[in-house]
């Protein structure tokens, strides 16, 4: 059975796409839209298609792209002499939610750090502090190395 504009393949495809968006923290419909926003054909599709394909309520796919929108992901635009909106996905929305994402690195190695400080404050023995020295050391790496990965890829990309 395939829905309007989807084949069986690619709305399996669209809700792994919205399960995996869900683990990075994004609601499961906002991940379900954005990822068939990634294969769809047309790649600019009105709100009545992505309604219809992801046989999701209008007010759900509303809050989706609502969201999408305002965090610029996905792109809206209209057409001369046509009263829809026609939604398409920016190339870089995947990297950006990523980008997004590494700025919680820097927080959460301070919150270690705080934790170490109490911890340190009690007098608490080395193997207590242990868990917390692997949580601060492994996000001050990350935070010190996200942005030089993402000039890497940046790089690679407008190479190719």
């Amino acid at each position: 059975m395939t829905t309007e504009g989807a084949t069986d393949a690619e709305l399996e495809y669209v809700e792994e796409f919205a399960l995996a968006m869900e683990r990075m923290g994004l609601v499961r419909m906002t991940g379900r839209v954005i990822g068939w926003l990634t294969i769809c054909d047309p790649p600019e599709q009105t709100f009545n298609q992505i309604a219809e394909t992801l046989q999701a309520s209008k007010g759900s796919i509303s809050n989706a792209l609502k969201f999408l929108t305002t965090a610029h992901w996905v792109i809206r635009t209209s057409r001369p002499g046509d009263r829809k909106d026609y939604f398409s996905v920016r190339e870089t929305a995947i990297t950006d939610i990523v980008r997004l994402q590494g700025k919680q690195y820097g927080p959460f190695a301070q919150l270690a750090a705080n934790g170490l400080a109490m911890l340190d404050g009690e007098g608490a023995g080395p193997e207590r502090k242990a868990r917390l020295e692997e949580i601060h050391s492994f996000f001050t790496w990350l935070e010190r190395e996200m942005p030089a990965l993402f000039e890497r890829w940046e790089t690679e990309r407008l190479a190719s």
